[in-house]
Protein backbone atom coordinates (compact mmCIF):
# COMPACT_ATOMS: atom_id res chain seq x y z
CA UNK A 1 0.00 0.00 0.00
CA UNK A 2 1.03 3.49 -0.89
CA UNK A 3 2.11 6.35 1.87
CA UNK A 4 -1.25 8.47 0.15
CA UNK A 5 -3.50 5.63 0.31
CA UNK A 6 -2.56 4.31 3.81
CA UNK A 7 -2.89 7.68 5.39
CA UNK A 8 -6.13 8.45 3.26
CA UNK A 9 -7.11 5.35 5.12
CA UNK A 10 -6.42 5.65 7.97
CA UNK A 11 -7.31 9.91 8.13
CA UNK A 12 -10.95 8.76 6.42
CA UNK A 13 -11.82 5.91 9.76
CA UNK A 14 -10.58 8.64 12.50
CA UNK A 15 -12.54 11.50 10.17
CA UNK A 16 -15.68 9.36 10.91
CA UNK A 17 -14.39 8.24 14.15
CA UNK A 18 -14.38 11.79 14.82
CA UNK A 19 -17.56 12.83 14.36
CA UNK A 20 -19.13 9.69 16.48
CA UNK A 21 -16.47 10.61 19.12
CA UNK A 22 -17.52 14.11 19.18
CA UNK A 23 -21.19 13.25 19.41
CA UNK A 24 -20.70 10.68 22.10
CA UNK A 25 -18.75 13.55 24.04
CA UNK A 26 -21.05 16.10 23.35
CA UNK A 27 -23.64 14.29 26.17
CA UNK A 28 -20.98 15.60 28.83
CA UNK A 29 -20.67 19.04 27.17
CA UNK A 30 -24.31 19.75 26.37
CA UNK A 31 -25.29 18.30 29.97
CA UNK A 32 -22.27 20.51 31.95
CA UNK A 33 -23.97 23.72 31.08
CA UNK A 34 -27.06 21.60 32.44
CA UNK A 35 -25.31 20.36 35.37
CA UNK A 36 -23.98 23.81 36.29
CA UNK A 37 -27.46 24.92 36.42
CA UNK A 38 -29.17 22.19 38.29
CA UNK A 39 -26.24 20.69 40.80
CA UNK A 40 -24.80 22.40 43.23
CA UNK A 41 -20.94 22.81 42.73
CA UNK A 42 -20.56 20.70 45.93
CA UNK A 43 -22.83 17.75 44.09
CA UNK A 44 -21.00 18.69 40.57
CA UNK A 45 -17.97 17.46 42.79
CA UNK A 46 -19.63 14.16 43.86
CA UNK A 47 -20.73 13.38 40.24
CA UNK A 48 -16.91 14.08 39.36
CA UNK A 49 -15.43 11.85 41.83
CA UNK A 50 -17.68 9.18 41.41
CA UNK A 51 -17.66 9.10 37.60
CA UNK A 52 -13.41 8.99 38.35
CA UNK A 53 -13.78 5.67 40.13
CA UNK A 54 -16.38 4.29 37.76
CA UNK A 55 -13.19 5.21 34.98
CA UNK A 56 -10.86 3.75 36.99
CA UNK A 57 -12.69 0.25 37.38
CA UNK A 58 -13.34 0.25 33.82
CA UNK A 59 -9.98 -0.51 33.17
CA UNK A 60 -9.95 -3.75 35.50
CA UNK A 61 -13.19 -5.08 34.24
CA UNK A 62 -11.63 -4.65 30.73
CA UNK A 63 -8.52 -5.90 31.90
CA UNK A 64 -6.76 -5.78 28.22
CA UNK A 65 -9.27 -7.86 26.94
CA UNK A 66 -10.76 -5.20 24.43
CA UNK A 67 -6.90 -4.69 22.72
CA UNK A 68 -6.04 -8.07 23.20
CA UNK A 69 -9.01 -9.00 21.15
CA UNK A 70 -8.51 -6.77 17.93
CA UNK A 71 -4.57 -8.04 18.32
CA UNK A 72 -5.50 -11.79 17.88
CA UNK A 73 -8.55 -11.22 15.75
CA UNK A 74 -6.04 -11.24 13.15
CA UNK A 75 -4.51 -14.70 13.78
CA UNK A 76 -4.24 -17.27 11.50
CA UNK A 77 -4.41 -19.63 14.50
CA UNK A 78 -8.00 -19.19 15.87
CA UNK A 79 -11.00 -18.74 14.50
CA UNK A 80 -12.69 -15.25 14.83
CA UNK A 81 -15.50 -16.27 16.22
CA UNK A 82 -13.78 -18.22 18.90
CA UNK A 83 -11.43 -15.14 19.74
CA UNK A 84 -14.44 -13.04 20.41
CA UNK A 85 -16.93 -15.17 22.14
CA UNK A 86 -13.60 -16.27 24.36
CA UNK A 87 -12.95 -12.06 25.31
CA UNK A 88 -16.86 -12.07 26.10
CA UNK A 89 -17.34 -14.30 28.40
CA UNK A 90 -13.96 -14.00 30.43
CA UNK A 91 -14.92 -10.28 30.54
CA UNK A 92 -18.66 -11.17 31.39
CA UNK A 93 -17.65 -13.10 34.08
CA UNK A 94 -15.41 -11.14 35.62
CA UNK A 95 -17.64 -8.24 35.33
CA UNK A 96 -20.45 -10.37 37.44
CA UNK A 97 -17.84 -10.82 40.06
CA UNK A 98 -16.74 -7.20 40.77
CA UNK A 99 -20.11 -5.78 40.45
CA UNK A 100 -21.42 -8.18 43.25
CA UNK A 101 -18.38 -7.39 45.37
CA UNK A 102 -18.69 -3.43 44.63
CA UNK A 103 -22.32 -4.13 45.97
CA UNK A 104 -21.69 -5.55 48.85
CA UNK A 105 -18.35 -3.44 49.55
CA UNK A 106 -20.72 -0.11 49.12
CA UNK A 107 -20.42 1.50 52.66
CA UNK A 108 -16.99 0.82 52.43
CA UNK A 109 -16.09 2.80 49.11
CA UNK A 110 -18.67 5.39 49.85
CA UNK A 111 -16.45 6.49 53.17
CA UNK A 112 -13.39 5.88 50.77
CA UNK A 113 -14.63 8.11 47.46
CA UNK A 114 -16.35 10.18 49.10
CA UNK A 115 -15.35 10.46 52.84
CA UNK A 116 -19.45 9.90 53.96
CA UNK A 117 -20.75 6.26 54.22
CA UNK A 118 -24.41 8.08 53.52
CA UNK A 119 -23.66 7.29 49.54
CA UNK A 120 -24.31 3.70 49.51
CA UNK A 121 -26.69 4.16 46.83
CA UNK A 122 -25.20 5.56 43.84
CA UNK A 123 -22.31 3.55 44.77
CA UNK A 124 -23.95 0.52 43.96
CA UNK A 125 -25.60 2.00 41.19
CA UNK A 126 -22.27 2.27 39.48
CA UNK A 127 -21.69 -0.73 40.23
CA UNK A 128 -24.76 -1.87 37.52
CA UNK A 129 -23.56 0.65 35.21
CA UNK A 130 -20.11 -0.89 35.21
CA UNK A 131 -21.26 -4.18 34.46
CA UNK A 132 -24.12 -3.16 31.90
CA UNK A 133 -21.26 -0.89 30.01
CA UNK A 134 -19.13 -4.09 29.78
CA UNK A 135 -21.17 -5.76 27.61
CA UNK A 136 -22.24 -2.82 25.67
CA UNK A 137 -18.86 -2.01 24.85
CA UNK A 138 -18.22 -5.39 23.32
CA UNK A 139 -19.96 -5.20 19.88
CA UNK A 140 -18.12 -1.89 19.16
CA UNK A 141 -15.39 -3.87 19.22
CA UNK A 142 -16.64 -5.81 16.17
CA UNK A 143 -16.95 -2.82 14.30
CA UNK A 144 -13.47 -1.27 14.84
CA UNK A 145 -11.35 -4.26 13.72
CA UNK A 146 -14.00 -4.74 10.84
CA UNK A 147 -13.08 -1.17 10.36
CA UNK A 148 -16.68 -0.42 9.83
CA UNK A 149 -16.28 3.12 10.89
CA UNK A 150 -19.78 4.38 9.28
CA UNK A 151 -21.48 1.73 11.33
CA UNK A 152 -19.56 2.38 14.92
CA UNK A 153 -20.02 5.73 14.65
CA UNK A 154 -24.08 5.48 13.69
CA UNK A 155 -24.18 3.27 17.13
CA UNK A 156 -22.35 5.53 18.96
CA UNK A 157 -24.98 8.79 17.93
CA UNK A 158 -27.52 6.42 18.82
CA UNK A 159 -26.58 5.76 22.41
CA UNK A 160 -25.48 9.36 22.92
CA UNK A 161 -29.50 10.69 21.53
CA UNK A 162 -31.03 8.05 24.27
CA UNK A 163 -28.65 8.68 27.33
CA UNK A 164 -28.91 12.33 26.13
CA UNK A 165 -33.18 12.58 26.15
CA UNK A 166 -32.62 10.31 29.32
CA UNK A 167 -30.82 12.69 31.40
CA UNK A 168 -33.08 15.61 30.45
CA UNK A 169 -36.35 13.72 31.89
CA UNK A 170 -34.11 12.60 34.96
CA UNK A 171 -32.21 15.54 35.76
CA UNK A 172 -34.35 18.51 34.05
CA UNK A 173 -37.86 17.26 34.37
CA UNK A 174 -37.69 14.84 36.99
CA UNK A 175 -34.59 16.82 39.10
CA UNK A 176 -33.52 13.55 40.37
CA UNK A 177 -30.12 15.63 40.77
CA UNK A 178 -26.90 13.36 40.78
CA UNK A 179 -29.28 9.75 40.98
CA UNK A 180 -30.68 11.03 37.85
CA UNK A 181 -27.14 10.80 35.64
CA UNK A 182 -26.49 7.38 37.38
CA UNK A 183 -30.24 6.71 36.23
CA UNK A 184 -30.53 7.73 32.93
CA UNK A 185 -26.58 5.96 32.44
CA UNK A 186 -27.50 2.87 33.44
CA UNK A 187 -30.78 2.77 31.49
CA UNK A 188 -28.83 3.90 28.11
CA UNK A 189 -26.23 0.61 28.95
CA UNK A 190 -28.99 -1.36 29.01
CA UNK A 191 -30.94 -0.48 25.61
CA UNK A 192 -27.52 -0.21 23.92
CA UNK A 193 -26.68 -3.73 24.88
CA UNK A 194 -30.18 -4.78 23.01
CA UNK A 195 -29.77 -2.90 20.22
CA UNK A 196 -26.43 -4.30 19.61
CA UNK A 197 -26.96 -7.66 20.06
CA UNK A 198 -27.69 -8.32 16.63
CA UNK A 199 -23.81 -7.63 15.88
CA UNK A 200 -21.98 -9.97 17.93
CA UNK A 201 -24.76 -12.57 17.54
CA UNK A 202 -23.15 -14.44 14.99
CA UNK A 203 -19.91 -13.80 16.90
CA UNK A 204 -21.40 -15.04 20.23
CA UNK A 205 -21.67 -18.69 18.42
CA UNK A 206 -18.24 -19.23 18.69
CA UNK A 207 -16.61 -21.40 21.53
CA UNK A 208 -14.58 -20.22 24.75
CA UNK A 209 -11.11 -21.46 23.26
CA UNK A 210 -9.09 -22.27 26.42
CA UNK A 211 -5.71 -21.43 24.35
CA UNK A 212 -6.70 -18.22 22.72
CA UNK A 213 -7.96 -16.77 25.91
CA UNK A 214 -4.48 -17.30 27.36
CA UNK A 215 -2.56 -15.63 24.90
CA UNK A 216 -4.92 -12.70 25.10
CA UNK A 217 -4.65 -12.93 28.73
CA UNK A 218 -0.73 -13.17 28.21
CA UNK A 219 -0.92 -9.71 25.84
CA UNK A 220 -3.94 -7.92 27.72
CA UNK A 221 -2.98 -8.16 31.68
CA UNK A 222 0.33 -6.17 31.60
CA UNK A 223 -2.32 -3.01 30.06
CA UNK A 224 -4.30 -2.95 33.58
CA UNK A 225 -1.49 -1.34 35.43
CA UNK A 226 -0.65 0.61 32.69
CA UNK A 227 -4.78 1.52 32.30
CA UNK A 228 -4.64 2.26 36.21
CA UNK A 229 -1.84 4.41 35.52
CA UNK A 230 -3.19 6.72 32.99
CA UNK A 231 -6.13 6.90 35.17
CA UNK A 232 -4.11 8.08 38.05
CA UNK A 233 -3.31 10.97 35.96
CA UNK A 234 -6.16 11.49 35.06
CA UNK A 235 -8.49 10.73 38.31
CA UNK A 236 -6.11 11.58 41.05
CA UNK A 237 -6.07 15.95 40.69
CA UNK A 238 -9.86 15.05 41.54
CA UNK A 239 -8.94 13.15 44.64
CA UNK A 240 -6.53 15.00 45.94
CA UNK A 241 -8.53 18.30 45.19
CA UNK A 242 -11.08 17.61 47.34
CA UNK A 243 -8.80 16.84 50.00
CA UNK A 244 -6.12 19.89 49.75
CA UNK A 245 -8.66 22.65 48.57
CA UNK A 246 -12.65 22.15 48.66
CA UNK A 247 -15.43 20.11 46.94
CA UNK A 248 -16.59 23.37 45.49
CA UNK A 249 -13.39 24.03 43.97
CA UNK A 250 -13.40 20.57 42.97
CA UNK A 251 -17.00 20.95 40.91
CA UNK A 252 -15.39 24.63 39.34
CA UNK A 253 -12.04 22.80 38.07
CA UNK A 254 -13.78 19.69 36.89
CA UNK A 255 -16.71 21.32 34.99
CA UNK A 256 -14.16 23.37 32.60
CA UNK A 257 -11.87 20.35 32.55
CA UNK A 258 -14.71 18.80 30.95
CA UNK A 259 -14.20 21.26 28.19
CA UNK A 260 -10.48 20.85 27.81
CA UNK A 261 -11.58 17.41 26.78
CA UNK A 262 -12.56 18.66 23.57
CA UNK A 263 -9.20 17.46 22.36
CA UNK A 264 -9.97 14.24 23.34
CA UNK A 265 -12.17 14.20 20.16
CA UNK A 266 -9.41 14.16 18.08
CA UNK A 267 -7.07 11.42 20.42
CA UNK A 268 -9.53 9.44 21.32
CA UNK A 269 -11.18 9.12 17.10
CA UNK A 270 -7.39 8.47 16.09
CA UNK A 271 -6.73 5.82 18.84
CA UNK A 272 -9.88 4.11 17.80
CA UNK A 273 -8.69 3.86 13.97
CA UNK A 274 -4.75 3.75 14.76
CA UNK A 275 -4.80 0.33 16.75
CA UNK A 276 -6.42 -2.02 13.95
CA UNK A 277 -4.68 0.32 11.18
CA UNK A 278 -1.21 0.02 12.77
CA UNK A 279 -1.65 -3.80 13.22
CA UNK A 280 -2.61 -3.84 9.57
CA UNK A 281 0.33 -1.81 8.13
CA UNK A 282 3.13 -3.01 10.33
CA UNK A 283 3.22 -5.57 7.26
CA UNK A 284 3.91 -3.46 4.39
CA UNK A 285 7.45 -2.34 3.49
CA UNK A 286 6.85 1.26 3.91
CA UNK A 287 5.03 0.98 7.33
CA UNK A 288 7.72 3.08 9.39
CA UNK A 289 7.21 5.82 6.66
CA UNK A 290 3.62 5.63 7.17
CA UNK A 291 3.75 6.02 10.76
CA UNK A 292 6.23 9.29 10.65
CA UNK A 293 3.47 11.11 8.13
CA UNK A 294 0.90 10.28 10.57
CA UNK A 295 2.75 11.57 13.35
CA UNK A 296 3.18 15.16 11.55
CA UNK A 297 -0.36 15.68 10.54
CA UNK A 298 -1.43 14.22 13.98
CA UNK A 299 0.51 16.88 15.34
CA UNK A 300 -0.41 19.96 12.91
CA UNK A 301 -4.58 19.09 13.31
CA UNK A 302 -3.77 19.18 17.24
CA UNK A 303 -2.21 22.44 17.29
CA UNK A 304 -4.51 23.86 15.47
CA UNK A 305 -7.58 22.78 17.70
CA UNK A 306 -5.44 23.83 20.79
CA UNK A 307 -4.97 27.64 19.59
CA UNK A 308 -8.31 27.45 17.66
CA UNK A 309 -10.23 26.29 21.03
CA UNK A 310 -8.26 28.08 23.61
CA UNK A 311 -8.75 31.87 21.41
CA UNK A 312 -12.59 31.54 21.20
CA UNK A 313 -14.13 29.08 23.90
CA UNK A 314 -14.11 31.27 26.16
CA UNK A 315 -16.44 33.96 24.68
CA UNK A 316 -18.46 30.77 23.74
CA UNK A 317 -18.86 29.38 27.26
CA UNK A 318 -19.42 32.92 29.17
CA UNK A 319 -22.13 34.08 26.44
CA UNK A 320 -25.56 34.74 28.05
CA UNK A 321 -27.84 32.44 25.87
CA UNK A 322 -30.51 34.36 28.33
CA UNK A 323 -30.51 37.03 31.11
CA UNK A 324 -29.82 34.06 33.69
CA UNK A 325 -28.32 31.50 31.35
CA UNK A 326 -24.94 30.94 29.54
CA UNK A 327 -23.38 27.80 28.09
CA UNK A 328 -20.85 27.49 31.63
CA UNK A 329 -22.73 28.97 34.61
CA UNK A 330 -21.32 32.19 35.77
CA UNK A 331 -20.40 30.49 39.52
CA UNK A 332 -17.54 28.26 37.39
CA UNK A 333 -16.24 31.38 34.98
CA UNK A 334 -12.86 31.23 37.72
CA UNK A 335 -11.80 27.68 36.35
CA UNK A 336 -11.80 28.52 32.50
CA UNK A 337 -7.89 29.54 32.40
CA UNK A 338 -7.72 25.74 33.38
CA UNK A 339 -8.83 24.91 29.75
CA UNK A 340 -6.21 25.76 27.24
CA UNK A 341 -3.70 23.56 29.35
CA UNK A 342 -5.69 20.49 29.65
CA UNK A 343 -5.69 21.21 25.58
CA UNK A 344 -2.44 20.97 25.55
CA UNK A 345 -1.78 18.38 27.72
CA UNK A 346 -4.29 15.64 25.20
CA UNK A 347 -1.65 17.16 22.53
CA UNK A 348 0.82 15.57 24.29
CA UNK A 349 -1.13 12.13 25.24
CA UNK A 350 -1.86 12.55 21.44
CA UNK A 351 2.06 11.96 20.99
CA UNK A 352 1.83 8.99 23.32
CA UNK A 353 -0.81 7.06 21.55
CA UNK A 354 1.24 7.57 18.21
CA UNK A 355 4.21 6.13 20.55
CA UNK A 356 2.52 3.07 20.87
CA UNK A 357 3.72 1.27 17.12
CA UNK A 358 6.77 -0.47 18.09
CA UNK A 359 4.77 -2.00 21.59
CA UNK A 360 2.23 -3.45 19.75
CA UNK A 361 3.61 -4.40 16.79
CA UNK A 362 6.24 -6.18 18.45
CA UNK A 363 4.20 -7.63 21.67
CA UNK A 364 6.13 -5.12 24.47
CA UNK A 365 3.02 -4.52 26.60
CA UNK A 366 4.32 -5.86 29.71
CA UNK A 367 6.38 -2.66 29.60
CA UNK A 368 3.81 -0.48 29.12
CA UNK A 369 3.24 0.51 32.51
CA UNK A 370 6.75 1.73 33.02
CA UNK A 371 6.31 5.01 31.13
CA UNK A 372 2.38 5.42 32.16
CA UNK A 373 3.72 4.73 36.00
CA UNK A 374 6.50 7.17 35.84
CA UNK A 375 3.56 9.92 34.31
CA UNK A 376 1.57 8.79 37.18
CA UNK A 377 4.61 9.37 40.32
CA UNK A 378 4.97 12.81 38.60
CA UNK A 379 1.32 13.74 38.40
CA UNK A 380 0.83 12.73 41.74
CA UNK A 381 4.25 14.60 43.12
CA UNK A 382 3.49 17.73 40.68
CA UNK A 383 -0.13 18.02 42.35
CA UNK A 384 1.25 17.64 45.96
CA UNK A 385 3.65 20.57 44.94
CA UNK A 386 1.74 22.43 42.96
CA UNK A 387 -2.24 22.55 44.13
CA UNK A 388 -1.22 23.96 47.43
CA UNK A 389 0.28 26.34 46.11
CA UNK A 390 -1.35 27.50 42.76
CA UNK A 391 -4.69 26.08 43.32
CA UNK A 392 -6.50 24.84 39.87
CA UNK A 393 -3.62 26.02 37.43
CA UNK A 394 -1.72 23.87 39.87
CA UNK A 395 -3.58 20.47 39.34
CA UNK A 396 -3.93 21.70 35.30
CA UNK A 397 -0.01 21.99 34.96
CA UNK A 398 0.36 18.59 36.67
CA UNK A 399 -1.50 16.93 34.13
CA UNK A 400 0.42 18.45 31.44
CA UNK A 401 3.80 17.54 33.10
CA UNK A 402 2.29 14.05 33.50
CA UNK A 403 1.39 13.50 29.65
CA UNK A 404 4.82 14.99 28.42
CA UNK A 405 6.77 12.61 30.64
CA UNK A 406 4.97 9.80 29.51
CA UNK A 407 4.85 10.55 25.59
CA UNK A 408 9.08 11.53 25.91
CA UNK A 409 9.76 8.26 27.44
CA UNK A 410 7.86 6.14 25.26
CA UNK A 411 9.49 8.22 22.54
CA UNK A 412 12.66 6.91 23.73
CA UNK A 413 11.75 3.29 23.86
CA UNK A 414 10.22 2.66 20.38
CA UNK A 415 12.89 4.32 18.56
CA UNK A 416 15.05 1.82 20.27
CA UNK A 417 13.34 -0.86 19.79
CA UNK A 418 11.42 0.07 16.24
CA UNK A 419 12.93 3.37 14.76
CA UNK A 420 10.67 5.63 12.78
CA UNK A 421 12.20 8.34 10.75
CA UNK A 422 9.69 11.08 12.33
CA UNK A 423 10.25 14.45 10.74
CA UNK A 424 11.35 16.19 13.77
CA UNK A 425 12.18 19.68 12.26
CA UNK A 426 8.23 20.21 11.36
CA UNK A 427 6.94 18.80 14.66
CA UNK A 428 9.36 21.34 16.86
CA UNK A 429 8.08 24.10 14.54
CA UNK A 430 4.62 23.20 15.06
CA UNK A 431 5.52 23.24 18.98
CA UNK A 432 7.26 26.39 19.20
CA UNK A 433 4.19 27.90 17.20
CA UNK A 434 2.18 26.64 19.90
CA UNK A 435 3.94 28.04 23.09
CA UNK A 436 3.82 31.43 21.87
CA UNK A 437 0.66 32.22 20.89
CA UNK A 438 -0.53 30.38 23.84
CA UNK A 439 2.22 32.84 25.65
CA UNK A 440 0.44 35.43 24.36
CA UNK A 441 -2.77 33.93 25.62
CA UNK A 442 -2.24 33.88 28.87
CA UNK A 443 0.58 37.08 29.75
CA UNK A 444 -1.23 39.61 27.75
CA UNK A 445 -4.94 38.15 28.04
CA UNK A 446 -6.16 39.68 24.70
CA UNK A 447 -10.19 40.82 24.11
CA UNK A 448 -11.91 38.81 21.97
CA UNK A 449 -10.81 41.01 18.59
CA UNK A 450 -7.32 40.61 19.05
CA UNK A 451 -7.86 36.89 19.50
CA UNK A 452 -9.43 36.68 16.25
CA UNK A 453 -6.77 38.41 14.89
CA UNK A 454 -4.31 36.85 16.04
CA UNK A 455 -5.58 33.44 14.66
CA UNK A 456 -5.53 34.98 11.29
CA UNK A 457 -1.82 35.24 11.99
CA UNK A 458 -1.69 31.64 13.14
CA UNK A 459 -2.71 30.52 10.02
CA UNK A 460 -0.59 33.12 8.31
CA UNK A 461 2.58 31.64 10.26
CA UNK A 462 1.51 28.16 9.21
CA UNK A 463 1.15 29.20 5.53
CA UNK A 464 4.57 30.94 5.65
CA UNK A 465 5.89 27.46 7.76
CA UNK A 466 4.98 25.29 4.65
CA UNK A 467 1.98 23.45 7.10
CA UNK A 468 -0.80 24.49 4.93
CA UNK A 469 0.85 24.11 1.31
CA UNK A 470 -1.29 22.04 -1.70
CA UNK A 471 -0.04 18.45 -0.26
CA UNK A 472 -1.72 19.23 2.86
CA UNK A 473 -4.88 20.28 1.08
CA UNK A 474 -4.58 17.24 -1.71
CA UNK A 475 -4.45 14.99 1.52
CA UNK A 476 -7.98 16.67 2.56
CA UNK A 477 -9.36 16.35 -0.84
CA UNK A 478 -8.36 12.64 -0.95
CA UNK A 479 -9.74 12.06 2.24
CA UNK A 480 -13.46 13.37 1.04
CA UNK A 481 -13.10 11.60 -2.47
CA UNK A 482 -11.76 8.38 -0.91
CA UNK A 483 -14.09 5.54 -0.82
CA UNK A 484 -13.37 1.96 0.74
Amino acid sequence: MSVKNALVNLTRHSYIYTISTFVQRMLGLIMTPVYTVYLARETYGDYSLLYAFMAFMNVVYLYGMDVAFMRFYYSDRFKKEDVYASAFWAVGGGALLLSLLIHGQAPYLSRVIFSDATYEWPVRLAALILFLDTFSNMPYLILRVQERSVAYSVARILRFAVELSLNIWFVVVQKEGFLGILYANALASAINILILLPIQWRYLKGRFNAAAFKEMARFGLPLIPNGLAYLVIEMSDKFLMDRFLDRETLGIYAANYKFGTILLFLVSAFRTAWQPFMMKTAREINARTVFARVMTYFTLMGVVMVVAVSFLLQDILTLKVTDTFSLLGERYWPGIPVIPIILTSYLFYGFYVNFTAGVYILKRTRLMFLFTGAGAVVNIGSNFWLMPAYGMMGAAWATLLSYLVMAVLLWGYNQRIYPIPYEYGRITGLLVILVAFLGVYYIFEPGLLYRLALLVGFAAVLYMGGYLNKTVVGQVQSVLRFKK
